[in-house]
């Protein structure tokens, strides 16, 4: 049977949006109470009829064409089902761990919990990328894989490269797996029943399961912006831009027409759509909910001047210019709003909603893939936590 080297993505696909479900694939992240390296292949956890000589896992970054590599296993071996039953993390067993996990509304449907072992996992020193697309253009470590495979990753999350029907790919693959420089062996930790969980408690937004919702972060940045009037000059200076904003001004949340932050002074108005897992709302032919704001402020600007903004998170992707009045906008990354309060912490530190604040701030500032395994890593501690 010939050698094959096997790309696994991580973290993707409508299981893990069913509810709190955990991630199976979430034990590729940490060594178990014995350190060892405990692997799920997802979908499903079964690979038959290969001779793995090592696994890539990855998270998709373009079109299922370009991935960035997470981790890297060698010498891989299957386990038994006795020794499954064995694996504990924080002393908790992996069939408690996954109890509550759903399948379209029933029980789940997965039992074999672990695929292989390995007994050696890396993780990459610095980013790499995996390539089919030749106009992809990165200054990290890119391979750009001779295949003729249409993408890296199908829907199936998995693909072979064989050194007999796709040797070219396999050795560009095994090239880059053999530089040692590229690669942190063991970079794994241990869960321990005492220290490490409970130091991981979660937000008070994600213990009300609110870490993404629109509204309360409208709430919040309203709250914080009002907090300090000083604080916000700078904010509008360094963020938005506006060097001359005055420190008298007053903050509306969704009373001028739904407007998420209205924020109002004697020579400003500024407006704010706030987007977090939702598109452009009121779409039309020529018509969208930013053209109905503009026309709503430049109805009621008064001689001052507007200023027009949409706050997204990093993974969102929005394209203002696709829609109408789009133009007239200017998207802020959840990154600039978060690096800004991270510079301001000093001024917000004394007010205990602030930490959680700016936790959930920082959520929004990762990528999709970053997010969905930050997303399974919380979800695995707060079971943990509560089973111990």
């Amino acid at each position: 049977m010939p050698k094959e080297i096997l790309i696994n993505q991580l973290f993707a696909g409508g299981y893990l949006a069913e509810g709190e479900n955990i991630g199976h694939e979430v034990i590729n992240l940490f060594k178990d109470d014995d350190g060892n390296n405990n692997l799920f292949i997802t979908p499903s956890g079964s690979v038959n009829g290969h001779d793995l000589e090592y696994i890539l896992f990855v998270r998709n970054y373009a079109n299922r064409r370009t991935v960035e590599v997470v981790g890297l296993a060698e010498e891989v071996h299957p386990i038994s089902n006795e020794e499954m039953h064995q694996v504990r993390y924080a002393g908790v067993t992996l069939d408690k761990i996954f109890s509550s996990n759903k399948y379209h509304g029933g029980a789940d449907i997965f039992d074999n919990h672990v695929t292989f072992r390995a007994e050696k996992l890396f993780i990459p020193a610095k980013t790499i990328y995996l390539s089919l697309d030749d106009e992809f253009i990165s200054s990290e470590e890119t391979v750009y894989i001779n295949t003729e495979k249409k993408v890296i990753i199908p829907q199936g999350m998995r693909t072979y490269f064989s050194e007999n029907d796709d040797n070219i790919a396999y050795n560009q693959l095994k090239k880059l797996i053999s530089n040692k420089e590229l690669w942190k062996e063991n970079a794994t930790e241990k869960l321990f029943p005492e220290g490490a969980v409970h130091n991981q408690s979660p937000s008070f937004l994600e213990v009300i399961r609110k870490e993404d919702d629109e509204n309360i972060f409208s709430n919040l940045l309203s709250y914080f912006f009002e907090y300090s009037h000083k604080s916000f000059q700078r904010f509008a200076a360094e963020v938005l831009d506006i060097p001359n904003m005055e420190l008298s001004f007053s903050v509306e949340r969704e009373t001028m027409e739904r407007i998420d932050l209205w924020i109002q002074s004697d020579k400003d108005i500024i407006v704010i759509e706030n987007k977090i897992k939702s598109g452009i709302n009121g779409v039309k032919e020529d018509y969208s909910q930013l053209r109905k704001y503009r026309e709503f402020a430049e109805a009621n600007k008064d001689k001052k001047t507007v200023h027009y903004y949409v706050f997204a998170p990093n993974y969102t992707g929005i394209e203002l210019s696709k829609y109408a009045d789009g133009n007239c906008y200017t998207l802020i990354s959840y990154s600039k709003i978060y690096d800004f309060f991270v510079r301001e912490s000093a001024t917000y530190i004394a007010d205990r909603a602030f930490p959680d604040f700016l936790r959930g701030l920082k959520r929004h500032t990762l990528s999709l893939p970053e997010l969905q395994f930050e997303t399974m890593r919380s979800r695995l501690l707060r079971k943990i936590n509560q089973l111990q």
